[in-house]
């Protein structure tokens, strides 16, 4: 069943039974209220009749009985009150208009008692029979007395009539009423409903959903804010595929390379006969090759275990991490020519000291690749607002804006040929920039084609 005919179903109920209760309950205690009142009535005009009896026969013979009660009635507003003397063995002495009723009421009366039931007499009438005994010329005689009270049973029928029309009417008014307010509360729900397939079918453009501070707006609100985090998230997951499917493609690529130069020269080396100089260069082809295959699954090998590892930081001057970088690299860039300046201002730096080192020789081998006649290297370190910031500027080729958006996706290399010519394989970046998210730091690159290139690294609170 629907929510709207749940909603519908349970609240007419709930009302109609709460209104039936209610009038019921009115509908009796007013009856109740106008019986005890009538009740009342018939009682006092029992003792009336009673000590009116009482002076009437007293003394008189029993012959003369029925002439003293034809001289007496009791009057009421609504006309005079029927009563009935009887003997003590309930035969009927006088009687002026009492209804004939049966005489179980006065075999339960004792001596001087008074006892009253309401009775039925006919279909559709009803009275207030009061009994009570009174004692005469040491005879006992009944006194019955009987009030009409056929109006408050009229009444109370009326009433009823009353109220089952009104449920008839209430049933149809609420019928409209109710379902235009489970339509109005339900109507959210449905348009999440439409929005939830449209998100399972792939669809993220729902449809505006009614503003309301309510339970059913908040929801709306935070459905709203989950779908766009699905997208969001959806985006990423595309991305990351893409990201995937460029690495295995790239990956493939860089392996297929030195592998087809690989056989290609052993294949020569075992079908041909060559002097030896030859033999030597082939092999030394080789050699390359295997060693760049080799730097190839090692760079792979840190990527991967920078995901899977955590590392602790250490306070490192920062005069440790330049010395120790340009250790490396001096006789490297020296043996090209290249020109190295370095200057580090002295601060604690907390960091991963061997990952670190990994970054700046990344980068700097990377500005190596970039220069060529009198080149430049600058390598410098400072202590900046908010951290420290280590930056490596070069005067080689610059990159393209395009490329320098690019410049940290595995495989990608912005001159694929010069890269491969000193032994890069477009990985370095990707490792650095894994290594500066470890770090918390942010790398910011800015080239000018021509010009060069130069790269900072802020390590946020670094200098502590």
């Amino acid at each position: 069943m629907k929510l709207f005919w749940k909603f519908f179903f349970s609240t007419s109920i709930i009302a109609l039974f709460l209104f039936s209760l209610g009038s019921t309950i009115m509908i009796n205690t007013l009856f109740q209220s106008a019986l005890k009142q009538e009740t009342g009535y018939s009682i006092r005009e029992n003792d009336i009749l009673r000590a009116a009896l009482k002076l009437a026969v007293r003394g008189q013979p029993d012959s003369r009985m029925k002439s003293a009660l034809e001289s007496i009635t009791v009057s009421t507003s609504s006309g005079i009150v029927p009563f009935r003397i009887s003997y003590s063995n309930y035969e009927t002495l006088y009687s002026t208009g009492a209804p004939a009723m049966d005489h179980q009421l006065l075999r339960k009366l004792e001596r001087n008692t008074q006892a009253h039931e309401v009775v039925p007499a006919g279909e559709r009438q009803y009275f207030i029979r009061v009994a009570s005994s009174l004692e005469s010329g040491g005879e006992t005689y009944y006194l019955e007395t009987y009030r009409d009270i056929t109006s408050i049973f009229t009444s109370r029928e009326n009433q009823y009539q009353i109220f089952y029309g009104l449920i008839a009417g209430m049933i149809g008014l609420s019928f409209l009423l109710i379902s235009f307010v489970a339509y109005w509360l339900t109507r959210p729900i449905h348009t999440l409903a439409k929005a939830t397939l449209k998100i399972a079918e792939g669809d993220f453009q729902l449809p505006s959903f009614p503003s309301s501070n309510d339970e059913i707006g908040q929801l709306s609100k935070a459905f709203g804010r989950m779908s766009k985090s699905l997208e969001r998230m959806m985006g990423e997951l595309e991305e990351a595929a893409h990201r995937q499917e460029n690495f295995i493609a790239s990956f493939a690529h860089e392996l297929k390379t030195p592998m087809t130069s690989i056989i290609g020269y052993a294949d020569m080396l075992r079908s041909r006969n060559m002097d030896q100089e030859l033999v030597i260069r082939y092999a030394n082809h080789i050699f390359q090759e295997g060693r760049r295959l080799e730097a190839l699954s090692l760079t792979l090998m840190e990527l991967i275990v920078l995901k899977k590892q955590e590392f602790t930081m250490k306070r490192v001057p920062a005069s440790h991490l330049f010395e120790s970088v340009q250790t490396v690299i001096s006789p490297i860039l020296g043996r090209e020519g290249i020109e190295l300046t370095l200057a580090a201002e002295e601060a604690p730096l907390l960091i991963e000291p061997d990952l670190m080192k990994t970054v700046c020789l990344n980068l700097l081998d990377n500005a190596r690749k970039s220069v060529e006649r009198d080149g430049r290297i600058s390598f410098t370190g400072k202590v900046d607002q908010g951290g420290y910031r280590i930056t490596i500027a070069d005067n080689g080729t610059g990159m393209e804006p395009e490329e320098l958006s690019r410049i940290t996706e595995a495989f990608y290399m912005a001159d694929q040929s010069r890269s491969r010519a000193k032994g890069g394989a477009g990985l370095g970046l990707t490792l650095s920039s894994q290594i500066i998210d470890i770090h918390q730091a942010e790398m910011v690159f800015n080239s000018v084609p021509g010009q060069g290139t130069s790269v900072s690294i802020l390590l946020k609170g670094g200098a502590r």
